[in-house]
């Protein structure tokens, strides 16, 4: 991907913010590490983004009308909430059968998630339209499963069902 194209990526996803606060794990997977930094050099350097701390950056405009310090402890607290519900979901994955089933399974197979362009395109797609719909490595080791002919699409589906049963009950 290009620089241009990350840097746009970036802007679009910040627009729709209403805090105007921007994470530097917000944008991780729009590109490799080099280039997302060098994207959000170029913006710091055009004045589109202010850089507030490593890895928090927010909207000009609201650096103005909230103050940097009080941004800062919005993106202290989103960063806390991240880590918080990083937390549950490895304790759900830990306590949930069918995610461990799944685990060994792919192991036992030496299958690994590598995701395609598509499955990026749809990720981006999501993001930007500000969905919370989220996989997870359960998830993505299903699709691989299932895509390299060690599950059938059935199989899938109804170990998709169970893995997301099991982590409502959690």
């Amino acid at each position: 991907m290009n620089h241009m194209d990350i840097v746009g990526r970036i802007l679009q996803s910040l627009r729709p913010r209403r805090d105007g606060v921007l994470l530097r794990s917000d944008v991780n997977d729009f590109g490799s590490p080099t280039q997302v930094s060098a994207a959000l050099k170029a913006l710091v350097e055009k004045g589109l983004i202010t850089r507030l701390d490593r890895g928090v950056y927010a909207k000009p405009d609201k650096v103005e009308q909230i103050g940097r310090q009080a941004l800062l402890e919005q993106a202290m607290a989103k960063m806390a909430h991240q880590r918080t519900q990083d937390l549950k979901r490895a304790r759900r994955r830990r306590s949930d059968p069918t995610a461990i089933y799944v685990r060994q399974l792919a192991k036992r197979e030496g299958i690994v998630f590598a995701p395609t362009f598509a499955d990026l395109w749809a990720k981006a797609v999501t993001k930007l339209a500000g969905d919370e719909v989220k996989s997870d490595k359960t998830d993505d080791l299903l699709v691989a499963l299932t895509r390299a002919g060690k599950l059938t699409p059935r199989d899938m589906t109804r170990l998709v069902i169970a893995h997301h049963r099991n982590l409502a009950r959690v």
